[in-house]
């Protein structure tokens, strides 16, 4: 049903255009009528009509004028004029705003509904346009997914020169252009598993990836595991600080007490290539939430002030190893990652004081304390000793060779890495098995239109960040690229073998839109669904 608003200062004109024809057996809706274009203006805002029938002389605001405002607002809008004046040069002004049709009075209810029905062709027409770009935009962005996220990584490393990053932005379709940037951490806290299939987390990411598309200065990434990244552009502070701060409340909006979050604030840099500091800073504060309560933001301001806190939270007092309260180290072990183990060590170390630390015999109390926690944690995980033994730095001694605090610290990080990618290979040997299963699932409902990501991961009970970089190991492909093959292949075997439409064929395959169909065959074919029919015949 299309809705149509209608503008004529003729009460009984505008009566009988309302009355005398049948709008909804054709398919229409009158949403709204009006004397003038000054009372109509905001109320065609407000109700969004797709067509708008005007008269062109009215008092107050004509036509025309309307007309010209409402492009500007409305470019979608279908706009048709009805005139008593045949003078070529309000015709000639009706085009140049881009009116679609502009008919002279007295119209009859046939020409008018006739007028109407073009301009419904035409909406139909831009918005098949407008979904198969979306579509393959989409198709595209999940296709560059790995590729944004490597492009993000090198970036905050500061490896990369300014030639290199314009390239890659080319490549990418990103815009980095700005005077000040800023990098936002942020994750959606995960369940006791970290792998396991949330829906309210899948809600809430649907929601934020939809919400920030009309944010053109907030640039999206996605690290997996690692949760989501945002780097921030701006002309200046001030700019970005309301756009930070713009941001933040979105979130917490989006998380709706439905799920829990935790984010990370770099500071503000006025080169692209010093983006790896603000990164620093944000991760930095990032990884306090291993230490902080969910549901908050921090900034790499809080973060001097809140390593200070953690002491308090850590019994230096007692130096039994029976007695050390684990719970912090126990709840990285499980859910920390790679790129987290140097900011966690640091802020663990400091949270023991300075005092503390600087007793060698401390040290080694709890390099000792946390060698025997990622033992048992290891253990837990049904690793053999032996390769527990062959994977972790021996302890036989190395307590003597560690006499400083940065030995400690960096032995304390290595062992910490060693046992989270143990952790990770476990993890990965133990969901290998469902991405066989999630390929089944998908060649067996390929034909779903709305067979998606998230969906499969659901299936296996998988979260979709981890199952989309799980999928991409274990096949070198992303999920969107098998399921296109998937299609792509069946849809081969109908146009060999039947002799079934191209239209049935698209929607047998999983499209609904046979255009789209038709633009994927041809992107990923290098020839139209016809001309591949046509080329099996030949063969024959």
């Amino acid at each position: 049903m299309y809705k149509v608003f209608l503008v004529e200062d003729e009460i009984v004109i505008r009566e009988g255009i309302k009355n005398n024809i049948h709008w909804e057996e054709e398919g229409f809706k009158i949403v709204g009528d009006e004397s003038d274009g000054e009372l109509a203006y905001p109320l065609i805002i407000r109700e969004q009509p797709d067509i708008l029938i005007t008269d062109i002389k009215m008092p107050f605001m004509d036509g025309l004028e309307l007309s010209k405002l409402l492009k500007k607002e409305i470019p979608q809008l279908k706009i048709i004029i009805i005139s008593g004046y045949s003078d070529f040069g309000y015709a000639q002004q009706a085009i140049d705003i881009g009116v679609n049709e502009y008919l002279l009075k007295p119209v009859t209810s046939v020409k008018l509904v006739a007028a109407v029905k073009n301009a419904a062709v035409a909406i139909e027409k831009e918005r098949k346009e407008k979904q198969i770009l979306e579509q393959y935009q989409l198709l595209v962005y999940q296709k560059q997914g790995e590729k944004r996220k490597d492009f993000f990584n090198a970036l905050v490393s500061g490896k990369l020169s300014l030639s290199q990053i314009i390239e890659q932005e080319e490549e990418l379709g990103i815009n980095m252009v700005a005077s000040v940037f800023c990098v936002l951490l942020f994750q959606f806290k995960v369940q006791e598993d970290m792998y396991e299939y949330s829906n309210e987390i899948v809600q809430c990411e649907a929601r934020m990836t939809e919400a920030l598309k009309r944010f053109s200065d907030i640039k999206v990434f996605e690290r997996g595991m690692d949760g989501w990244a945002f780097i921030l552009l701006g002309d200046n502070e001030l700019q970005i600080n309301a756009l930070t701060q713009e941001l933040c409340n979105l979130l917490i909006r989006i998380c709706d007490n439905k799920a829990q979050y935790f984010g990370g604030i770099g500071r503000c840099v006025h080169r692209i290539r010093d983006l790896h500091q603000s990164y620093l800073d944000a991760n930095s504060a990032f990884s306090l939430r291993y230490f902080e309560s969910r549901d908050q933001f921090l900034s790499f301001n809080d973060v001097r002030k809140i390593k200070a806190q953690i002491g308090n939270r850590i019994n230096v007092r007692e130096l039994n190893l029976e007695k050390l309260d684990r719970n912090l180290l126990e709840d990285f072990l499980k859910r920390g990652t790679i790129h987290d183990v140097d900011e966690f060590v640091d802020s663990y170390f400091e949270g023991f004081g300075s005092n503390a630390m600087n007793s060698a015999l401390f040290r080694h109390y709890i390099i000792m304390d946390g060698y025997s926690a990622i033992m048992k944690f290891l253990k837990d995980l049904n690793y053999p000793k032996e390769k527990i033994d062959n994977s972790l730095k021996s302890m036989n001694g190395v307590t003597d060779q560690l006499s400083s605090l940065e030995d400690c610290g960096e032995f304390y990080k290595s062992i910490l890495k060693e046992a989270i990618e143990l952790r990770n290979k476990n993890s990965q040997k133990r969901y290998a098995g469902l991405i066989e299963q999630a390929k089944e699932y998908m060649h067996l409902k390929f034909a779903k239109s709305d067979l998606t990501l998230d969906k499969v991961a659901s299936t296996v009970n998988v979260s979709p960040n981890y199952f989309s970089s799980l999928f991409n190991q274990q096949t070198g492909m992303t999920f969107i690229e098998y399921l296109t093959d998937i299609r792509m292949e069946k849809a081969k075997d109908y146009l060999r073998c039947s002799g079934k439409k191209i239209t049935e064929i698209g929607f047998l395959v999983g499209y609904q839109d046979s255009h789209y169909f038709s633009y994927i065959f041809k992107k990923t074919q290098n020839c139209t669904p016809s001309e591949y029919r046509l080329q099996g015949k030949g063969e024959e």
